[in-house]
C-alpha cells in the first residue's frame, strides 16, 4: 500500500543501461516503479529506452517516453508541485523517497551520496530536458539534502554495486519483533533459502502452504508413540518455522505483500500449532496412559482454539494497537521451536505441554486485555 503520509508527488524514473538487471528478485526498472508507488507517487514517467520492458507493474498510471517526446511536455504540464527523480539503477527504499518529497526547500533538492535521487518542480525538469542536460547527480545543482538515518540509497550500475545493493536489501528483511534466535539463526537459513527460491518465481503464499504442510506433518509425527518419531516431529517443526520466514522475505523483496497473504500466514501458524500441541498430547498419552496428560491435552487444544479466536478478533478483524501487536509478534516468533527440540531430546515433552497449556490462555487473555481502552 502507498505511504499515506507522503505528500502529493509524481515520480520520474530514468531508464538507463543496466535497468533490466535483476536485484533481489526484481529487475531494477520494476523495483524502481514499485518503490516509487509504495512511497506514494501519484503517477510515474519512465524516461529513456523503451527496449527495457516491464513485467509486473504497480497499480499507478505509467507513461513511457523519450526525453524529446512531446508526451513529456504534456505530462509535466499536469505534474504535481514536487517531482522526484531517480535512475532505474538506483536502489532506494520507499521511506527515503517519501522523506525527500516532503522535505522543505525549492527548486531543487539533491540527495547526498553516490546514488542519484533528486526532487524539483516541473519547470526545472522541463528546462533541463529542453537543454538536453544529462539527468545525473554530478550535473545537478541544488540544495544538498541529507537522507534520514538508516536510508537505503545505493547505485546498482555494475556487478559489484548490484551485489552490494542486494546484500543491503537482504539485511533489511528482519522485523522489529524478531527475537535473538530468529535474528541470528532463523534468518541466516531463511535468507539463503529465499535466494534459492526467488529465481523460481514461487509466490509467497505457496511458500506459506509448504511451511504449513511441513509443520502439520511434524505435529502428526509427535502423535506416534516412539521417541524417534517425536524427534523427527521436532525437527520438522523447526524446519517449518525457518521456511515460514521465507514467505515474508519474498513478499517484501518483490513487493508482493497482501492482506490475504498476511491472513493466510496467521491461519497457517494457528493450524500448525493445533496439530503440534494436539500431536504432543496424543503421543505422550499413548506412552503413559496418564489421564492427567489427556486432560492437559484437551485443555491445550481448547486453549489453541481460544487463542485463534482472540487473534481473529484482535489482529485479523481490526487493526491492533501497538501493545497487542507487540504481544502477537512475541508469541508468533516461534522461537519456542528450539526449546521444543531440547525438551524432546531430554525426554521432558510433558514440561512443554504444561507451559503451552498455560501460555495459550495467557496469550488470549492478554490480547483482549491490551485492547481495552483506559478508563
Amino acid at each position: 500500500m502507498p505511504d499515506a503520509r507522503a505528500p502529493a508527488f509524481d515520480g520520474v524514473i530514468v531508464v538507463e543501461p543496466g535497468a533490466d538487471h535483476v536485484v533481489g528478485g526484481l529487475r531494477l526498472i520494476e523495483r524502481a516503479a514499485f518503490t516509487f508507488a509504495r512511497a506514494g507517487a501519484r503517477r510515474l514517467l519512465l524516461l529513456g529506452s523503451s527496449a527495457v520492458g516491464l513485467g509486473r507493474v504497480p497499480d499507478v498510471p505509467i507513461t513511457r517516453a523519450e526525453p524529446s517526446d512531446a508526451t513529456v511536455g504534456s505530462w509535466l504540464t499536469s505534474a504535481t508541485p514536487h517531482v522526484v527523480l531517480a535512475p532505474a539503477t538506483t536502489v532506494v527504499d520507499p521511506p527515503t523517497i517519501t522523506a525527500l518529497a516532503a522535505a522543505q526547500g525549492m527548486p531543487v533538492l539533491v540527495a547526498t551520496g553516490a546514488a542519484t535521487l533528486w526532487r524539483c518542480d516541473a519547470a526545472t525538469l522541463e528546462a533541463r530536458l529542453t537543454q538536453s542536460r544529462p539527468l545525473h547527480t554530478e550535473s545537478t545543482t541544488g540544495t544538498v539534502w541529507q537522507p534520514p538515518p538508516g536510508a537505503l540509497l545505493i547505485p546498482a550500475t555494475d556487478d559489484a554495486s548490484r551485489a552490494e545493493a542486494e546484500r543491503a536489501l537482504y539485511a533489511r528483511l528482519g522485523r522489529s519483533g524478531d527475537g535473538w534466535f530468529t535474528r541470528h539463526v532463523d534468518r541466516r537459513f531463511s535468507r539463503t533459502l529465499t535466494r534459492i527460491l526467488l529465481p523460481t518465481g514461487i509466490s509467497p503464499n505457496l511458500v506459506t502452504l509448504v511451511s504449513m504442510t511441513i509443520g502439520i506433518v511434524g505435529g502428526c509425527c509427535f502423535a506416534a508413540s516412539t521417541p524417534t518419531m517425536a524427534m523427527i516431529g521436532a525437527v520438522l517443526f523447526l524446519a517449518s518455522t525457518i521456511i515460514d520466514g521465507c514467505d515474508g522475505e519474498i513478499a517484501r523483496l518483490t513487493f508482493r505483500e497482501s492482506t490475504f497473504g498476511a491472513r493466510l500466514d496467521i491461519l497457517g501458524d494457528n493450524l500448525v500449532h493445533l496439530f503440534l500441541f494436539g500431536g504432543i498430547a496424543v503421543g505422550l498419552y499413548r506412552r503413559s496412559a496418564d489421564p492427567t496428560i489427556a486432560l492437559l491435552g484437551v485443555a491445550l487444544v481448547i486453549g489453541v482454539c481460544v487463542a485463534m479466536a482472540a487473534v481473529y478478533a484482535c489482529i485479523v478483524r481490526r487493526e491492533p494497537n501497538s501493545r497487542q501487536r507487540m504481544l502477537f509478534e512475541a508469541f508468533a516468533s516461534r522461537e519456542f521451536a528450539y526449546l521444543l527440540v531440547v525438551l524432546t531430546v531430554t525426554g521432558h515433552l510433558d514440561w512443554f505441554l504444561w507451559m503451552s497449556a498455560v501460555g495459550t490462555y495467557v496469550f488470549a487473555i492478554g490480547l483482549f486485555a491490551l485492547g481495552r481502552r483506559p478508563a
